[in-house]
């Protein structure tokens, strides 16, 4: 009897090669870490003049690399597919101002939370009567695709949802009128009133945290990851890049 048992957790570990399985955090050591990110979401993530991904979560994956000794390596690609890239193991983590939902725990796992704040309406300033989620009836929404937004503009009757491959696209949408309004996090929305000085926030709405996606299976890297987090933010390094990038 204990015998097979013994096989059943052997059999547990091992690959379909027969070869014993590594763990998600000795892969890493031995790999460097592959982040998924979409370089779309200032300050979260977004492109320099160089094309080269820079922000807040960047620099926050460098800092937790250096905690667990290993190379970060970047991986744009488009939100929506993020998620499946993880899944896939194309990726071994998700960085991209990633709201924690009870739907995506569904399928992934979360670190803890390492930044929080609401959502905001943004329209143009010559925009009157949106004050309130309710008041988006009969507005065009923009929004990006597979983003928590989304479904919060999809809960809205009578809205007419307009979601954008990046979030850059829905931010100029709104900014050219192809769009009444747009629903995005703070931070963000923070950044495109920086670039389009005709944007006006109206209304913040619900209080969401921001997390770190990993795979269910890869708990050790979780704890890793976590602890890193905390240890980064009992040292202060935390606050310094939130008054780097969120100011």
């Amino acid at each position: 009897m204990r015998k097979g048992i013994v096989v059943m957790v052997l059999m547990g570990l091992l690959g379909a090669s027969g070869v014993l399985a590594q763990s998600c955090l000795a892969n890493v050591k031995a790999n460097g870490l592959k982040v998924g990110t979409s370089p779309d979401y200032p300050p979260f993530e977004s492109l320099d003049k160089n094309n080269k991904i820079i922000g807040f979560d960047v620099d926050l994956l460098n800092l937790i690399g250096a905690e667990l000794g290993v190379k970060v390596n970047f991986i744009g690609q488009s939100f929506d597919g993020l998620i499946p890239a993880l899944l896939s193991k194309k990726i071994d983590l998700i960085a991209a101002g990633l709201t924690i939902t009870e739907e995506r725990k569904k399928s992934v796992d979360f670190s803890r939370p390492y930044i929080s704040g609401p959502n905001v309406i943004i329209t143009r300033k010559e925009t009157t009567g949106i004050s309130k989620l309710e008041d988006l009836a009969g507005k065009k929404v923009a929004v990006q695709i597979g983003s928590a937004q989304e479904k919060i503009a999809s809960g809205v009757k009578g809205a007419e949802v307009k979601s954008y491959n990046l979030y850059t696209d829905a931010a100029l949408a709104l900014n050219t009128r192809q769009a009444d309004a747009l629903i995005v996090h703070r931070f963000v929305g923070r950044a495109f009133l920086k670039q389009y000085p005709d944007l006006k926030v109206v209304a913040e709405l619900n209080q969401v945290d921001t997390g770190l996606a990993l795979r269910k299976e890869c708990s050790d890297l979780r704890r890793a990851i976590d602890a890193a987090i905390e240890k980064l933010e009992k040292n202060g390094k935390m606050d310094e890049l939130a008054a780097k990038w969120f100011k």
